[in-house]
């Protein structure tokens, strides 16, 4: 991603190292109004706000609701949502203060608010303060207020990341219902979802599309993650999605969506990696990171490349194939590769430092991987990143050159069903150190700081296996 961009890939601050995690910005809080969608999000303790109409040309940052003082309630402001009502905004929003652990009648944690009536200026609430449920749950998390219409009930819900009380450890996370027919008063609702299998269920997203209600949240628990549940109801009971629960990988966290009435996309957030190096640990926030939604007949979900940002990429580039390993033929619609007993690959031309690559893939059904090669060094492929399909182990990888002599990071992977008859239509956005890989309606979002733009071409492991429709954009 450039320096300072406002495109695409939306950050507050130029990317620089030692990026302290107050500095960037994260935990996006969407919301849509008259062909505008506010994004909304954490910085520096505070709300701040951005606008976009289509996701490729964001705003200037603007300041929306300020944070308290070290005494007040909101010193430190977290996760919340938006909502309309009779031409009046309200944002819920948590409001912390580690100050008050521990001190009998404060809290670290409360549901607190702010109110417009333009999303300009907002006047914070001292009337609508709420502690946490202890008489229910556990007196630490009480969070990240979602406050949505829920038509079956005909009324508005508030989904509440909270725990059991009593509850496991590191299992105990939970959702808990409050209820108000005008947004003034509320009441306590009941817990709709409990697995015991997380910690907690940070930014609750509710949601219905057609027959099927959703539930996105995010989680720390094992590695930081996305996830959603399924129901027929906004009670419950919340099911698992067959396959694959989640829409990204590992960096993409605290997603929420938002709907212009049409379309309904998931804004979360690309993590960064602290000294803007591949070796280091991702840390909180980074860039904001969209995806559009599609529900399948199934009632499952499954993400694609914005179509206002795959065309924000007008310009196609010159392609010069140059075979390097194994057996290539070009002469056809496809380029097809055969290398039986090893690693065969392809270059084809200049990566962009902004660029989409497209290609559809069928493959053997002996085929053990195949795919795109990115910022590619030359033919002795010193240095280089792979976009990598394994259809008998139906996974998506992105690997990349430096792993290498005990620097061994984590594998970033998804889960992916391959079929070798229908093969694989493959999209990947490369912006700086940025790449988003969809392949079939399924995400992989990654960063790659060490690398230049290099070269890309295609390749094939132990297998055969024809690109289609091969093309490079700036």
């Amino acid at each position: 991603m450039k320096q300072g961009s406002r495109q695409r890939f939306y950050m507050h601050e130029e990317e620089r190292k030692n990026m302290p995690g107050i500095d960037t910005c994260g935990d996006f809080m969407p919301f849509y109004h008259e062909g505008v969608y506010h994004l909304y999000y954490l910085h520096k303790y505070c709300i701040y706000e951005v606008t976009t109409k289509d996701f490729v040309s964001y705003g200037e940052p603007r300041l929306a609701v300020v944070c308290g003082s070290p005494e007040e309630q909101d010193w430190h402001i977290g996760t919340g949502s938006v909502v309309e009502r009779d031409g009046v905004f309200h944002f819920y929003y948590t409001g912390f203060n580690e100050n008050n652990r521990d001190t009998e009648g404060k809290y670290e944690q409360v549901l607190m608010r702010a109110i417009s009536d333009d999303l300009i200026q907002w006047r914070k609430d001292p009337s609508f303060f709420v502690p946490p449920y202890t008489e229910c749950y556990g007196g630490l998390h009480w969070r990240d207020p979602q406050v949505f219409w829920n038509d079956q009930a005909g009324e508005y819900w508030m989904a509440v990341t909270t725990t059991e009380r009593g509850g496991p450890m590191n299992r105990s996370g939970c959702t808990h219902i409050m209820r108000s027919a005008d947004l003034e008063q509320w009441e306590h609702g009941e817990m709709i979802y409990a697995p015991r299998s997380y910690a907690t269920h940070e930014c609750h997203d509710i949601f219905q599309m057609g027959g099927w209600w959703y539930m996105v949240f995010s989680n720390y628990t094992r590695w930081w993650e996305t996830r959603y549940r399924m129901a027929k109801s906004p009670e419950g009971p919340w099911f698992i999605p067959p396959y694959d629960d989640m829409f990204d990988g590992r960096g993409f966290y605290a997603a929420k969506t938002v709907s212009n009435g049409t379309n309904r996309y998931l804004v979360g957030w690309q993590a960064i990696r602290s000294n803007m190096d591949d070796m280091s640990p991702y840390q909180w926030g980074g860039s904001t990171l969209v995806h559009e939604l599609v529900q399948h007949p199934d009632g499952t979900l499954g993400v694609q490349l914005i179509p206002a940002i795959q065309d924000s990429f007008g310009q196609e580039l010159l392609q010069a194939p140059a075979a390097h390993l194994g057996v290539w033929d070009s002469d056809t619609a496809a380029i097809t590769g055969k290398e039986p007993y090893g690693f065969g690959w392809t270059e084809l031309g200049r990566m962009a430092g902004d660029c989409l690559i497209e290609a559809s893939v069928q493959w053997s059904s002996d085929t053990q991987a195949c795919g795109i090669m990115l910022h590619t060094s030359g033919a002795g492929l010193e240095k280089w990143c792979q976009v990598r399909l394994e259809p008998q182990r139906n996974r998506l990888i992105f690997d990349r050159s430096n792993k290498f002599d005990g620097h061994h990071l984590f594998v970033e992977e998804r889960y992916l069903l391959l079929d070798g008859s229908s093969g694989a239509d493959i999209k990947i956005v490369a912006s700086g150190n940025i790449i988003i890989i969809y392949v079939n309606n399924t995400a992989l979002a990654t960063r790659a700081y060490n690398y230049e733009p290099g070269s890309f071409g295609l390749f094939i492991e132990h297998g055969e296996a024809a690109f289609s429709n091969v093309k490079i954009s700036e």
